[in-house]
């Protein structure tokens, strides 16, 4: 595989996006009928589909021909392709670098939608930063709220931006636009739940979106050294078997990762380049811990978030998952920067070349994986035990992308907008979202319909994020990845070292909550 094919599946799977260029201000009309927030509580997806099993979308009616709606978005790349609108084939270096064809015909199918059912141009405008979280996206938002712009009316920044604007008051609540249908299936119910307050929800993500797929948890496993070392006879199952029967665990894949232990440079150490277990990262803390269904923060009996972070079973989820960082089954790239600024890599690399029975990333890193020649598949991450009643993907804050919609546009075009990302979320569950297994599956060499299953059935249904990961109350959040190297049994002083000043950060948003009610 050449270069440049090789650059455009990274940046396949880093892909970010947005929309931009803004509309004139529509002439004033009566706002769409009421919004679906008033309809009944119990939503059936029923509603939202025709009788040929379509979604279709519910508008106030109007059109606006000659208008165009803008997304702005952000990438650490100068040129990087679009999750909203059809990428060009060749880019100014002459590189061929564009989504698969498939993803490119839906990309042009839903802009095409919007044009036919309102009159729409889709377009956008996109930002280059090399700062990932608080860099140009978060400052041109915030001084295109202060001078009122109207060159955008959707933005798409990282998840930690999302929050921070919205805790400065420069998003719109999304539940409080009229006709707007967060409701809707293309919309992420889980992310909605964990990230809603005093009925408030400023950002989301869903179908619109192929980024927060991407960086959707999941565990990657060889399915030929998991049959080499005889583990579906020991455990009684594949591993898409044992996620089906509710027995894929924590204790179970890390006990499967000693099944892979073996010093073949004979320095006396397991490292990358050895035979081992687990291919991971510091990552690993915040998606086991949340796989495991223990949460930073969650909703208390007042709607309100609280922190959750340290109770009886997440010390006992915490002590297991320390444990496994701090064996041998467990290589983690964050000890290698010394040897590469990239060393995730060397960790991947491990798995392609059949060294390591487990590489933990996200859904999107299965574009790095197309050149492995052995059979591998794709799972979610491990429940904490077989009592836990679901599994959970976390969708990481640091890569992914969510939707909102900044606080310099109008009251007059808000009706507009709501009408543009319901047809856009529409198209996108009839496109996009059928599409999406099919582009993960064509990265590996041996399809595995299974592997679809799983991503269908158990990874994308159950993604959401840790409303205090987003906020970063306290260093929370990185205090999960420090865990990792600290001595079993100090999470409760660990977390007593931070609670004070993360409950004082976690009290200032909820005041901004209350405030907005």
């Amino acid at each position: 595989m050449n270069k440049t094919k090789i650059l455009c599946l990274i940046l396949f799977v880093c892909l970010m996006a947005s929309f931009a260029s803004c509309a004139e201000p529509a002439e004033t009309e009566s706002v769409a009928e009421s919004s679906q927030h008033e309809e009944s509580e119990t939503v059936s997806y029923s509603e939202y589909q025709n009788g040929n099993g379509e979604y279709i979308a519910k508008t106030s009616g109007r059109r606006y021909d000659g208008q165009t709606i803008t997304f702005l978005t952000c990438n650490e790349q100068k040129i990087y392709e679009s999750e909203i609108v059809e990428n060009v084939k060749t880019y100014e270096d002459g590189a061929d670098c564009t989504y698969p064809q498939i993803i490119n015909d839906d990309l042009r199918i839903r802009a095409e939608t919007l044009e036919r059912e309102l009159g729409l141009t889709l377009e956008e405008i996109q930002l280059h930063s090399p700062i990932r979280k608080n860099g140009e996206m978060l400052q041109a938002v915030i001084r295109g709220n202060m001078s009122s712009t109207t060159e955008y009316q959707v933005i798409v920044p990282c998840l930690y931006d999302g929050a921070s604007l919205a805790a400065q008051g420069h998003l719109h609540n999304l539940l409080g636009i009229d006709g707007l249908q967060m409701d809707a299936p293309w919309w992420n119910e889980e992310f909605n739940k964990s990230m809603t307050y005093a009925n408030q929800l400023y950002f989301s993500i869903g179908d619109i979106g192929l980024v927060n797929k991407a960086n959707t948890a999941a565990l990657f496993f060889n399915f030929d050294l998991w049959k080499k070392h005889g583990l579906t006879e020991k455990y009684g199952g594949t591993p898409y078997e044992l996620v089906e029967n509710g027995k894929w665990t924590a204790d179970l894949v890390f006990e499967a990762a000693r099944a892979m232990k073996k010093d073949i440079t004979g320095d006396g150490i397991v490292d990358y380049k050895d035979e081992y277990g687990w291919s991971g990262q510091l990552d690993d803390m915040w998606s086991i811990f949340f796989g495991s269904g223990e949460k930073i923060a969650s909703a208390d009996e007042d709607g309100y978030p609280s922190l959750t972070m340290y109770n009886e079973r997440s010390n006992k989820v915490m002590e297991r998952l320390q444990e496994f960082m701090q064996s041998e089954e467990h290589v983690s790239a964050n000890d290698y920067f010394s040897v590469t600024d990239s060393p995730v890599d060397l960790t991947r690399e491990a798995f392609i070349s059949g060294r390591a029975l487990f590489f933990n990333d996200v859904v999107g890193t299965v574009a790095r994986l197309g050149n492995m020649e052995q059979h591998f598949g794709v799972v979610p991450e491990p429940k904490y035990d077989e009592d836990q009643d679901s599994y959970y993907s976390l969708v990481n804050p640091w890569g992914s992308t969510c939707f909102a919609i900044p606080a310099c546009v109008p009251a007059e075009q808000l009706t507009m907008v709501a009408d543009a990302l319901n047809v856009l979320g529409a198209s996108s569950k009839n496109t996009i979202a059928k599409d999406y297994q099919e582009v993960v599956l064509s990265y590996m060499k041996t399809r595995d319909d299974e592997s679809a299953r799983m991503i269908n059935n158990y990874i994308l249904p159950t993604r959401a994020c840790d409303v205090g990961m987003v906020y970063q109350w306290g260093g929370l959040d990185i205090l999960l990845q420090e865990m990792a190297s600290k001595p079993l049994g100090s999470f409760s002083s660990q977390y007593n070292s931070k609670k004070n000043v993360a409950e004082t950060a976690l009290k200032n948003t909820i005041d901004f909550y209350k405030e907005k009610e």
